[in-house]
């Protein structure tokens, strides 16, 4: 779909520029645009329940901005409703309320009369921002008296973990895992069955979500997850680069190309909760 500044025609999809927003409505005629609510300037500030299907002329929709068309390419010409249905839909709606800015807005209502879909592509974007935006996040935990891996995991996974032969490093190992579990539902919304988890020659394990990496000192075990490269180390001694935690007192060493935006999490059981700077101590190495 291609937007262009030309004469407006009955049916069709239209919009305005306020800022960094667009207003979006369905053209009628010069007297008739029917929209979901006034567009958003500072005269017609509205509360969200406040706001409805409303049809205004073509000068109070454009207020003063100029007014794009919608072009659409064959495929979304064979989609969309003719332009009488196109009205018909529009009409229908008047005096509809339900308003939500992120997800029941203007550009919801005219997809929904123009495709029969209701869609946002300024919506869409922010969700595109957010999946992109720099994720570096390391939990840590207490290892427990008994740790086993439940059934979201793979039954190769769960094998090499059985078949460790200290008793120690299985129950690290398998904190290790629930860790990943635990960040892979907090960082990345994602069931640790759906993320994709396989091994590689070699041995190591990767997932198709996200990079992640683990260690563990003393009864602390951490996974560091990313949706960049990234390394993680844990030591009873400070070292270089790294930051230092009160209780238990254990540095924390982060690496990778999100590493600057690095957020530590202390878990207990299901719950876990961000480490603040009262957490650490004031010199991170020594």
């Amino acid at each position: 779909m291609k937007w262009e500044p030309k004469e407006c025609r009955f049916g069709d999809m239209i919009r305005i520029r306020l800022g960094s927003v667009y207003h979006f409505g369905v053209f009628v005629s010069e007297d008739e645009v029917i929209q979901f609510g006034l567009p958003p300037t500072a005269e017609n500030r509205a509360k969200e329940g406040e706001v409805v299907v409303i049809a205004t002329d073509i000068d109070v929709f454009a207020c003063g901005c100029i007014i794009e068309v919608a072009c659409f390419d064959k495929g979304e010409l064979r989609r969309r409703n003719s332009p009488e249905k196109t009205v018909e839909l529009a009409r229908a709606r008047l005096g509809e309320g339900g308003y939500n800015l992120i997800h029941n807005n203007c550009e919801h209502f005219a997809n929904e009369c123009v495709f029969g879909e209701s869609r946002c592509s300024q919506e869409e974007e922010m969700r595109r921002r957010f999946r992109s935006r720099p994720i570096c996040d390391v939990y840590l935990t207490r290892v427990a008296e008994s740790e086993a891996l439940g059934e979201a995991f793979p039954e190769k996974l769960c094998k090499e973990i059985t078949a460790i032969k200290n008793e120690d490093e299985r129950r690290i190992a398998a904190a290790r895992w629930k860790l990943l579990q635990t960040a892979a539902k907090r960082s990345f919304q994602t069931d640790i069955s759906g993320a994709g988890l396989k091994r590689k020659l070699g041995g190591r394990w990767v997932c198709d979500r996200f990079k992640f990496a683990f260690s563990s000192a003393g009864d602390t075990a951490a996974v560091a997850v990313s949706n960049g490269d990234v390394s993680l180390a844990l030591s009873k001694t400070p070292f270089e680069d790294c930051r230092v935690l009160k209780n238990p007192r254990i540095a924390v060493q982060v690496k990778g190309e999100k590493a600057n935006c690095a957020n530590l999490f202390w878990v207990e059981g299901e719950a876990s909760r961000l480490l603040g700077p009262d957490a650490f101590e004031q010199e991170s190495s020594q």
